[in-house]
């Protein structure tokens, strides 16, 4: 990794701490945290993070190394249908009182921290963009929305993690710097003895939020359950979790064990993965998943075709087709042989694409390159 030295706190003094300010919706447990986590780790020593949280929630933080140069924060954000002056000088105030090097922001619900940095400090802004919520859909997109990306962005550099939110930011926001880095993950982390009983464990991990409609998930094993021999065990925490509890009743072949710090150690668990979402991208639950040796079972959406391995594509079924998601579920129950050549395929697709030192070493070269602007 390319050693870098910064001016930073003070006129004329050096530093070999990179000082890096996220301010992100939620520092909950989902896959931009994941992905945020594996990078405070990845970069080591010579960056410092802060990590202010717009809903007070930093519960991903057992996900960093105890030994990484983090600080945590909150912001109390003021509750508005557009945008809060409010929150921006606030904003405006956390960003002058961290003097950053560089300035994260993750998503929309960040906005407000783009537009107080380009009227106060206007520190280089690098700009995250994963994915979007259960009221927006990469071709249902909120022309208000658009339009603000459009014009809010216009002064920041972009990240995306898929070619479909390239595609986006390119031709529908009109955005001029655009980088696409695909995630990565600890890949040795995941490589773990899989299970050796006669149950099979289907399993997912994720926010439990309405664009992941984990509703379909529980429907396709239950049409299936009286069949096989099997559980499902879906590990996050969200939203969802009340209606999801209603709809399992009181069955026990069907869990919420809730979120975990620890994804290697829930997938070392999994026979199969399933991802029933309407949106995705480029979920790290599916590198987790496919770095473990497990096959998968998805919806088509974002780049998840592109992601697994020849493999396993048949059994990524188009969105709306419950009847062959259901019968891509059975096929993978039924056949240990399947799911063993599919999960190998995975791991060795995972090994070649999706290194975290690859990932690191391309985020090094875009910080290096933003500050020497």
């Amino acid at each position: 990794m390319t050693r870098i030295k910064f001016k930073t706190h003070g006129k004329g003094q050096k530093t070999d701490l990179t000082a890096l300010l996220h301010i992100i919706p939620s520092f909950a447990f989902g896959g931009q945290q994941a992905r945020l986590a594996t990078l405070i780790d990845g970069l080591g020593a010579e960056f410092s993070h802060h990590i202010v949280a717009l809903d007070g929630d930093h519960s991903a933080r057992g996900l960093v190394s105890e030994n990484a140069n983090v600080a945590y924060s909150s912001f109390a954000m003021k509750k508005s249908s557009g945008i809060s002056l409010t929150n921006i000088r606030g904003l405006m105030g956390v960003i002058k009182k961290c003097k950053p090097v560089i300035v994260c922001t993750y998503n929309w619900g960040s906005i407000e921290a783009v537009i107080a940095n380009r009227a106060g400090p206007n520190i280089p802004n690098l700009h995250f963009e994963d994915g979007f919520g259960p009221d927006e859909k990469i071709d249902q997109q909120s022309n208000k929305r658009v339009l603000g990306r459009r014009f809010l962005l216009r002064q920041s550099m972009v990240i995306v993690p898929s070619h479909g939110l390239e595609r986006a930011a390119r031709e529908q926001w009109k955005l001029k710097n655009v980088r696409r880095v695909e995630n990565g993950i600890d890949l040795a982390r995941f490589d773990r003895p899989r299970p050796t009983g006669e149950r099979v464990n289907i399993g997912s991990l994720g926010s439990l939020r309405p664009e992941k409609n984990y509703s379909r998930l529980i429907t396709a094993f239950r049409a299936l359950e009286s069949s096989f021999d099997a559980q499902l065990v879906i590990v996050g925490e969200g939203t969802e979790r009340q209606s999801l509890a209603a709809r399992i009743g009181d069955t026990s072949n069907i869990m919420l064990p809730g979120a975990t710090s620890s994804p290697a150690d829930a997938i070392a668990t999994f026979d199969l993965f399933a991802l029933s979402s309407d949106t995705e991208q480029a979920p790290i639950s599916l590198m987790e998943a496919m770095a473990a040796g497990l096959p998968v079972v998805s919806t088509d959406v974002g780049d998840i075709r592109e992601m697994v391995s020849d493999e396993n594509k048949p059994y990524i079924t188009a969105l709306g087709d419950e009847h062959a998601y259901h019968a891509a579920m059975e096929a993978l129950i039924e056949s240990p042989a399947l799911r063993k050549t599919i999960g190998l395929a995975n791991q060795q697709k995972a090994r070649s694409t999706f290194s975290r030192d690859q990932m690191i070493n391309r985020y090094t070269e875009i910080f290096s390159e933003i500050v020497a602007r």
